[in-house]
């Protein structure tokens, strides 16, 4: 009879576990909007999630909407770019399971109404080589996030590009900056542009670009996930040029 009384406790035992891991492992579908200051929806702005164990994308529909089929339950950061229009962002999202108690900003309703953006400032030529031809005044970088396959892949990668002509720039100097602005490694692009970050910890970053024929650019911010490999591409000009803005 004791030994039968023990099973039955630890049966119960395993039965509540994974009645909590399974509710801990929840997901919820996140929906919302994307408008201009007129209120007319924007469509295909990259909508996107931010935490440190995963990286979430989508785009709004003609009609400005978007949605997140399976979110797990945790605090986000929310972003959305659009062409033409400033960078929005709302920290602290919480997506929380419905069954429990409400939390502040939780995603009921991730409506993001864009600003317009600039478009480029005139910029003063003294003594330039040679003018890039006519081009868009959008970022010269971006970033893109994919599932990490194997937890031995590299986390943050990348590739620099000339921005004009398009080549890849070898033997340039990358250093990585966390968010408070530590210098966290360094790194070099090989002949074929590329370069790896393998031991990085989750969380903000921007890169910092140097060569010696080439001007110093900095990237923009971007994450680095638990479950993501992030790939960051990065484009330089080259000392005596400008690129025109239209």
């Amino acid at each position: 009879m004791p030994s039968k009384t023990i099973v039955s406790f630890f049966s119960l035992i395993l039965i509540i576990s994974i009645a909590a891991s399974t509710r801990g492992q929840a997901s919820i579908s996140v929906i919302g909007s994307v408008s201009d200051p007129n209120s007319a929806p924007i469509p295909d702005a990259r909508v996107t999630l931010y935490s440190l164990d995963r990286i979430l994308q989508t785009k709004s529909d003609s009609s400005g909407r978007f949605k997140f089929d399976a979110v797990p339950t945790g605090k986000y950061e929310f972003e959305v770019l659009a062409q033409g229009f400033a960078r929005f962002t709302r920290p602290n999202v919480f997506v929380t399971d419905p069954g429990r108690p409400a939390i502040p900003d939780k995603p009921s309703d991730l409506s993001a109404v864009m600003q317009i953006g600039s478009t480029g400032s005139p910029r003063e030529i003294i003594a330039v080589a040679e003018v890039a031809p006519t081009g868009s005044c959008g970022p010269s970088d971006w970033v893109s996030y994919g599932p990490r396959k194997t937890r031995d892949a590299y986390a943050l990668a990348g590739i620099v590009i000339d921005r004009y002509p398009k080549m890849a720039v070898p033997r340039a100097t990358l250093q990585l900056f966390d968010a408070a602005g530590a210098l966290i490694a360094q790194q070099h692009t090989n002949e074929r542009g590329e370069f790896q970050f393998k031991q990085t910890a989750p969380g903000r970053y921007h890169i910092l670009f140097q060569h010696p024929d080439y001007n110093n650019t900095k990237s923009f911010e971007f994450w680095v996930a638990r479950e993501n490999a992030t790939y960051v591409t990065m484009q330089a000009v080259q000392l005596g040029k400008v690129i025109v803005c239209q």
